[in-house]
């Protein structure tokens, strides 16, 4: 890797790259830079995206988004876990970005208020009761959608359903399967 930069992804939900890469370009560059296992993430909801990872030479995967919309996420609210499976990639927005610390969010008036501000020229102090925790947790974890923001990957484009997290490892091993099964012929 060219850079001395620390490595990132701009495909995950709460936890961007300031630069906007994606996974299939970073990964193989961590790959190429470090001598110890590389667990990808960022974009991945399925077997595809497994075997995917897996390609590019990461040792395994990480999910966030993707997690969150299962029966055994039990604290995220029912509405938020709805959004995710209703919404597309292109329901998200990319907020505090101009603190330094972006993060992809569903897009709703909440987060439009928070780009409205930072478009602005606003600083911490204006947007801090609109990124505070108390903002994400009345979303999250009370479902007052209207009243602050909820952390989401572009993956929820993928996210079709909230299984288990068991039948969607099941799923998930099934689909990587046949994918492997479709390049040894």
């Amino acid at each position: 890797m060219k850079t001395n930069k620390p490595f990132n992804n701009h495909e995950g939900g709460g936890h961007l790259d300031r630069d906007d890469i994606g996974t299939m370009v970073l990964i193989p560059q961590v790959v190429d830079a470090v001598s110890i296992p590389v667990i990808s993430s960022g974009g991945i909801g399925d077997g595809r995206g497994l075997m995917a990872a897996l390609s590019l030479g990461a040792e395994g995967i990480e999910m966030g988004t993707r997690f969150i919309a299962t029966k055994d996420c039990v604290h995220a609210h029912e509405l938020y876990k709805r959004q995710l499976v209703e919404g597309t990639e292109s329901d998200t927005e990319v907020i505090k970005r101009t603190l330094g610390s972006p993060g992809r969010a569903i897009a709703n008036n909440w987060t439009e208020r928070i780009l409205e501000i930072e478009k602005n020229n606003g600083d911490y102090e204006q947007l801090k009761a609109f990124i505070s925790g108390s903002a994400n947790k009345r979303y999250i974890y009370d479902g007052e959608t209207a009243e602050g923001f909820a952390w989401a990957g572009q993956v929820m484009g993928l996210i079709k359903d909230v299984p288990s997290a068991a039948e969607l490892f099941d799923r998930m091993i099934k689909e990587a399967q046949q994918i492997r099964a479709k390049w040894g012929k």
